[in-house]
């Protein structure tokens, strides 16, 4: 058995596969809420269970890269200078999920907020140091910075709810399905080293 296929469970693909096609149907429909989202949560939740940290990290950026693809196509604004800056926060949410591997309620809502209050800070650093369409939107000053985070509060609201709710969700699904929690749990055991005993040398 190769390592991918011990460690990618099927109640894992399906659980992952759900959340990446509500995440990528989300981002795709407008609703009444702005950026009401579930890429976070994917990102948190492929920290979680993903093994190897390569096809984890690929899952949330690639869905997010389809979705920024296709509204570039319909709209023209699905890429913006900015745009680099939101993928290093899905990148940061995967950390997240690895490094916290939420398993209860407590720990989810904890990894939510967390992915919530990094993507609004490092996505907005970047709309505040970057030009959009050759034009800065804010002074880059300390204020200006500022300013930027006040403008963003409005939007913020889908986003946090989002991501905590959908996190909430998610590792509540984990718990639902067999053998979630523990393949993830053996997958980390099965790729330690085996160390050897004195009398082995």
């Amino acid at each position: 058995m190769t390592e991918f296929n011990r460690i990618m469970k099927k109640s894992t693909i399906i659980l992952v596969t759900i959340a990446a096609v509500l995440a990528i149907g989300l981002r795709l429909i407008e609703g009444p809420m702005h950026n009401f989202s579930a890429m976070g949560a994917l990102a948190v939740l492929c920290g979680a269970v993903i093994r190897p940290t390569w096809l984890g990290l690929l899952i949330p950026l690639a869905a997010r890269l389809l979705t920024d693809s296709v509204l570039e196509l319909r709209t023209g604004h699905g890429w913006y200078g900015s745009i680099l800056f939101d993928y290093a926060a899905y990148v940061a949410s995967f950390g997240i999920g690895r490094m916290i591997r939420p398993q209860r309620a407590a720990s989810a809502l904890g990894a939510g907020l967390l992915a919530a209050i990094s993507f609004f800070v490092v996505s907005n650093v970047g709309v505040w140091c970057l030009p959009h369409e050759g034009m800065y939107l804010y002074p880059r000053t300390f204020a200006g910075l500022m300013d930027c985070f006040t403008q963003a509060i409005p939007f913020a609201r889908g986003t946090f709810l989002g991501d905590v709710g959908f996190t909430l969700a998610f590792v509540g699904a984990m718990n639902l399905l067999p053998g979630i929690l523990t393949d993830t749990e053996n997958a980390k055991t099965n790729l330690q080293p085996v160390a050897k005993s004195p009398e082995a040398r």
